[in-house]
């Protein structure tokens, strides 16, 4: 068998499937016996027919040349990496594309291919001689190109499954498994603004709980109570298969006044943070009720404003930053680009060269009731703003999401003291590829409560339950 020597390809601006194909094939060092035993490796998916492994190299050549179906191309490789311990070789070619042959255009349509299983996806990507960026890339094609299910495979591949049988609380953001079960009677409770659940079949029977938003406005000082609520958290879930349960994003009540000892302004709600889609607007929180003259707590989006106290003001409620997408498609590929990134870093430890943050999304905080010792009188705090759900499912069934807005709280004294305003209610995305049966949600916002001699906190607005189809290509 006759040794192989460099192939220097046409330039770029020349570069064709047919082009590239003819440059390695017609090389003269190279065999008729090569050749033929290399495609009919491909034909035969048997690695074992090929002259040399050093052929693996040309694998694209072939497809190129006409010879074979990128169906088989992917099979073969299917098939050299689970059974043939091939992974280290085939990895480095996709990083390092010998003779340019290995393109970002052949790479990409191998990872959607079907024949290729997510399993040699998932070992390619986490090989050693797959760089960041190479193993980010198919990834980022994956979500881009609505293979959202093949994407979900992918990064689930090797991890373990999950059961929650017991109560427990979650501390970090991104939960990744081939399976997710949480028992009936069981509530998991999200220790961060935002609990990512990524899995194949998410299967809640129980209740996932995150009540940590913005944090509410700060009173003039402790012993007056009268805090603003936190926002509600957020919950996103990532699954082909995803029967739901009972998710809870809710915004917590304002803190009533219980004193008013020291003179001053509430504080402002902390800022939340939103993702919707096309025109949806996130809701207001309430007014919070004046004490005198207007002195009250102004409404955020979406934490509520605390009531005043006589002559100072309530806290405003948390003002939230939103960020918009043009489709629900938009929005689950930006989640997945996101979690492409996190899964490169915190589970492969590989780290690319840009990555796209992670989607937090959670409510803003109310603001805190405003104090007047001389008045006398303290205003309630303002109701956290509830957070957001979004989900992602091929099949979504029965599920229950509550984000409604945390209630205004109860002003102290007698005299010109406002009711805390509630806060506004929650977004809710439902987004499937299949179906979505059997799921209701409720976006109520938060109630205003009354107010001591002042005026009383506004309702918070009603948030919005998105349900819709996204475009899923595998």
């Amino acid at each position: 068998m006759g040794g192989f020597s460099t192939v220097t390809p046409p330039p770029s601006s020349q570069v064709s499937a047919t082009s590239v194909a003819q440059a390695v094939w017609s090389y003269s060092p190279r065999s008729l016996t090569d050749i033929q035993s290399l495609t009919a490796a491909i034909q035969n998916n048997d690695p074992s027919l090929l002259s040399s492994l050093s052929d693996l190299q040309y694998v694209p050549v072939p497809y190129y040349a006409g010879q074979v179906s990128l169906t088989q191309v992917a099979a073969f490789i299917d098939n050299a990496v689970r059974n043939y311990g091939l992974v280290n070789p085939i990895a480095n070619f996709i990083a390092n594309s010998p003779y340019n042959l290995w393109t970002t255009n052949f790479v990409s349509s191998l990872a959607a291919n079907p024949y290729l299983t997510a399993t040699s996806l998932n070992m390619l990507l986490s090989n050693a001689n797959m760089s960041a960026n190479s193993a980010q890339f198919p990834l980022y094609y994956l979500a881009q190109n609505y293979y959202y299910n093949k994407w979900i495979e992918t990064v689930t591949a090797s991890a373990p499954s999950i059961t929650f049988s017991a109560n427990a609380t979650i501390s970090t953001n991104v939960l990744i498994a081939q399976n997710i079960t949480i028992a009936s009677g069981v509530t998991v409770t999200c220790g961060t603004t935002t609990c990512f659940f990524i899995a194949q079949n998410f299967n809640n029977q129980g209740t996932i709980v995150n009540p940590y938003g913005a944090p509410g406005g700060l009173p003039t000082t402790s012993s007056m109570g009268n805090y603003g609520g936190t926002g509600g958290g957020g919950i996103v879930v990532i699954a082909i298969t995803a029967a739901l349960g009972t998710l809870n994003v809710n915004g917590n009540a304002g803190g009533n006044a219980v004193s008013y000892s020291y003179n001053g302004n509430g504080g402002a709600g902390g800022a939340g943070m939103f993702f919707i889609i096309g025109n949806i607007s996130v809701p207001m929180g309430g007014t919070g009720g004046y004490g005198t003259n207007g002195y009250l707590g102004v409404a955020g989006i979406n934490g509520g404003g605390g009531g005043g106290g006589w002559n100072y003001y309530g806290g405003s409620g948390g003002i939230a930053t939103v960020y918009s997408f043009s489709s629900p498609n938009a929005m689950v590929t930006y989640i997945l680009q996101g979690l492409s990134g996190w899964w490169l870093i915190n589970v492969l430890g590989k780290t690319p060269s840009s990555t796209t943050p992670l989607a937090f999304m959670y409510g803003s905080g109310g603001g805190a009731g405003g104090v007047n010792s001389g008045g006398p009188a303290a205003g309630g705090g303002g109701g956290g703003g509830a957070g957001e759900v979004v989900v992602y499912g091929y099949d979504i069934v029965s599920g229950t999401v509550n984000a409604v807005g945390g209630n205004g709280a109860h002003c102290y004294g007698s005299y010109a003291g406002g009711g805390g305003g509630g806060g506004g209610g929650g977004l809710v995305f439902i987004l499937y590829g299949a179906m979505a049966t059997q799921v209701s949600a409720s976006v109520a916002g938060g109630v205003g409560s009354t107010g001591c001699g002042g005026g009383a906190g506004f309702t918070g607005a009603n948030g919005t339950a998105y349900i819709a189809r996204v475009t899923v290509n595998g």
